[in-house]
C-alpha cells in the first residue's frame, strides 16, 4: 500500500474534509478506516484499480528495454500505419509535442480543438509564452454550440447551433462548421478531437460527424489528432482506443497516465509520414514504461475491454431506470465506463457530489460544463459497486430536491 501513498496521481482532490491514506482495487480508505467506492479513479487515470500487485512489481523492477517493449505492445493494438512513438512525462506534454510536429510538417500556424478539456490549460500557458498562434479554437460540444477561445488570433463571432446528438444525425452536425473550417484550412495544421469528450461533457460521439471530419482533413491537408488522454486504453469499451470505435484514421494519437495506471507517462503515436520529424523522446524512466506494459497485459488477461463495455451499459441503464425521471436530471450519457450525469445547475451537482462522498461514494465534477457529476471508475468495477453507486446517487440527488 505504500506505493499508493507515494503516487501523486492516485487520488485527486474530490471532496472537502476527506483525506485518503490507502486504497485497494476500487476502494479508498480515510484516516478513520472508513471505506469509499472510487467511481472517479483520479480522473479515470487509475484505469486498472489501485495498488495492483502486477503493476507495482513492474514499476519497481523495470526491464532495461522497457520503452521498446511498450512500443511493441502498443504496435499490436494499433493499425500498422501508426508506427512511430515518443514518450513524455504526461499526456499534456505528448499533445503539445504532437501539435508542434504537426505545425512543423504542415508549416501552418493554427490548431483547432473540438473540445475544451485537458487541452485548455495546456494551450493557455503556451499561448501566453512565445509560441505565436498556438491558442486553439475550441468547441465545447460539437453538437450544441461552437465557442471561441483565443489569445493571438481574431475571435470567432456569433453562436453556431448544431444538430442534436444521435444516430440519425448523419453528420449534419458538421455542416455549420464546414465553412468556418474551410476559411481557416490553409492556415490550420491540425484538428484535435476526443473520440468521446471527457471533461467537456462525456459526449457520446456521432460517428458520422467524425467520419466527415476525417474526410475534410484528408482533403485539406490537415492532420487529425486523436486525444485519448481521457477516453483511451479501453475506457470507452470494446476497443483499446476511442478512435477505433469511430472507424477513422488519425495522423497522431496521444495517450496519458491511464496507460500506466496513473504513473506519470504520456505517449504520442505518429503515422509513418512523420518519420522525418519524429526523434526518440524518452524523458520518463523505465519504471513508468514497465507499468504501462503491465497495465496493457492486465487489461488483456482480465478481458477488461469487454467488461468496460458491458458494465458501462449496465450502469447507464440503471442510472436511467432510477434517475431518469428525476426533474433535477438533464442528461445521462457516455460510453463504457466514462459516464456523466448532467443536473439542472451547478449548485445541485456540487451538493450531490459532496453528499455522495459523505455517503461513501467518490465522484468527479465538470470544470468546463456546469452541473456535472462524472463517473470514471476503474475498469475492474463490479456490478455490485455499480448498484451501490446508483443507490447513493439516487439518495443524494433526492436530498437536493
Amino acid at each position: 500500500m505504500r506505493d499508493f501513498l507515494m503516487r501523486p496521481m492516485s487520488v485527486l482532490p474530490c471532496s472537502r474534509n476527506l483525506t485518503f491514506v490507502r486504497a485497494d482495487g476500487c476502494m479508498l480508505y480515510d484516516v478513520d478506516d472508513n471505506s469509499y467506492i472510487d467511481a472517479f479513479a483520479a480522473n479515470g487515470n487509475v484505469l486498472a484499480g489501485h495498488a495492483q500487485p502486477e503493476i507495482i512489481t513492474a514499476y519497481n523492477t523495470p526491464h532495461e528495454d522497457s520503452a521498446r517493449i511498450l512500443f511493441d505492445d502498443l504496435q499490436q493494438l494499433l493499425p500498422s500505419y501508426l508506427s512511430l512513438f515518443q514518450l513524455f512525462p504526461s499526456g499534456v506534454a505528448a499533445l503539445q509535442q504532437a501539435c508542434r510536429l504537426s505545425r512543423q510538417r504542415r508549416n501552418r500556424p493554427y490548431i483547432i480543438a473540438i473540445s475544451e478539456d485537458i487541452v485548455q490549460n495546456s494551450f493557455l500557458v503556451m499561448s501566453s509564452a512565445d509560441e505565436e498562434h498556438f491558442s486553439p479554437l475550441f468547441s465545447i460540444d460539437t453538437h450544441f454550440e461552437l465557442v471561441s477561445h483565443n489569445l493571438s488570433h481574431p475571435p470567432v463571432t456569433g453562436e453556431k447551433r448544431l444538430s442534436q446528438l444521435g444516430k440519425s444525425c448523419k453528420g449534419a452536425c458538421l455542416c455549420s462548421l464546414e465553412s468556418f473550417f474551410a476559411e481557416l484550412s490553409d492556415q490550420t495544421a491540425a484538428i484535435i478531437i476526443e473520440p468521446s469528450i471527457g471533461v467537456g461533457g462525456s459526449i457520446e460521439p456521432c460517428r458520422n460527424f467524425f467520419g466527415r471530419l476525417n474526410e475534410f482533413c484528408l482533403a485539406s491537408g490537415i492532420d487529425l489528432i486523436s486525444n485519448e488522454t481521457q477516453c483511451g486504453i479501453g475506457r470507452t469499451g470494446s476497443r483499446m482506443f476511442g478512435f477505433q470505435l469511430l472507424n477513422i484514421h488519425p495522423d497522431i494519437v496521444c495517450a496519458g497516465p491511464s496507460i500506466a495506471n496513473g504513473y506519470p507517462l504520456g505517449v504520442a503515436i505518429y503515422a509513418e509520414h512523420f518519420s522525418d520529424l519524429v526523434e526518440p523522446v524518452s524523458k520518463p524512466g523505465c519504471s513508468a514504461c514497465s507499468a504501462a506494459s503491465a497495465t496493457i497485459r492486465l487489461i488483456a488477461d482480465q478481458n477488461l475491454l469487454r467488461r468496460s463495455e458491458q458494465l458501462g451499459e449496465y450502469l447507464k441503464e440503471k442510472l436511467h431506470e432510477v434517475l431518469g425521471a428525476n426533474p433535477l436530471i438533464n442528461y445521462i450519457r457516455g460510453l463504457g465506463l466514462m459516464l456523466e450525469i448532467e443536473l439542472i445547475n451547478q449548485e445541485s451537482a456540487l451538493a450531490t457530489h459532496h453528499r455522495a462522498s459523505r455517503a461513501g461514494l467518490i465522484t468527479g465534477t465538470g470544470n468546463v460544463r456546469p452541473g456535472i457529476i462524472r463517473l470514471t471508475p476503474p475498469l475492474i468495477f463490479s456490478a455490485d459497486m455499480a448498484d451501490e453507486t446508483v443507490r447513493i446517487l439516487a439518495q443524494t440527488i433526492a436530498a437536493s430536491d
